[in-house]
């Protein structure tokens, strides 16, 4: 599979299969960890954990890039088995996250996908070779996101990452990241002093300093 003939959907497929990748890994640093969902999205892919009473900073992010690389060595190929209502709900006892999303779909085919030693419940869509495409990724930030993106639900932490065909694609697709930071208004309104934001006046109210009403004359 080759940067510039991969498809939209092979995309999708590696960034998938790397959210996998990193459930593997997470799993293996933090073995009381539970999954939740990890889609692949616009320029990369997440997974959301609730780690219970473990904290976890973007300082560990290295440790988990590491344990991927370490793991994804094994991962010949992705095997797919189909499973009933009772098999799915005895990967996750005591995770009722999952165990909601298998109610939800006990009406459709219920698949578990698997490799090297990581298994999941999955609607497939990955790559052929983990080991050969699983390469080039990095994880970029953590943030925090309700379950199901119900805020009266429990927060969880959710793992951004990228992944893309080559080296030469990913540190592309960073330094442009990079690039975007550094011309974020936000950014610069602080460095130049041209406003600030005061919570007691609202977030998406700016303040304008000497030098941003000096500008905006």
């Amino acid at each position: 599979m080759h940067d510039n003939r991969m498809t939209t959907n092979d995309l999708n497929n590696l960034r998938h299969s790397c959210a996998h990748l990193l459930a593997a890994a997470v799993l293996e640093l933090w073995p009381n960890a539970k999954r939740t969902i990890g889609p692949a999205i616009e320029n990369g892919f997440y997974y959301d954990f609730d780690f219970g009473d473990s904290k976890i900073s973007d300082a560990d992010l290295p440790k988990i890039v590491s344990k991927m690389h370490e793991l994804v060595k094994s991962w010949d190929q992705f095997e797919s088995r189909e499973v009933s209502l009772a098999q799915a709900q005895a990967e996750y006892p005591d995770n009722t996250d999952k165990l909601e999303l298998i109610n939800e779909l006990k009406e459709q085919k219920l698949t578990l996908d698997k490799s090297g030693d990581y298994e999941d419940l999955c609607r497939g869509g990955h790559v052929d070779s983990p080991k050969n495409e699983l390469k080039y990724f990095k994880l970029t930030h953590l943030a925090g996101a309700y379950w199901r993106g119900n805020e009266k639900n429990k927060m969880l932490t959710r793992i951004y990452g990228t992944i893309w065909p080559s080296k030469e694609e990913l540190d592309s697709y960073l330094q442009q990241q990079e690039q975007a930071e550094e011309r974020d208004n936000r950014k610069l309104g602080k460095e130049l002093e041209l406003y600030t934001i005061s919570p007691s006046v609202g977030p998406g109210l700016i303040l304008w300093l000497p030098n941003g009403t000096i500008l905006r004359e």
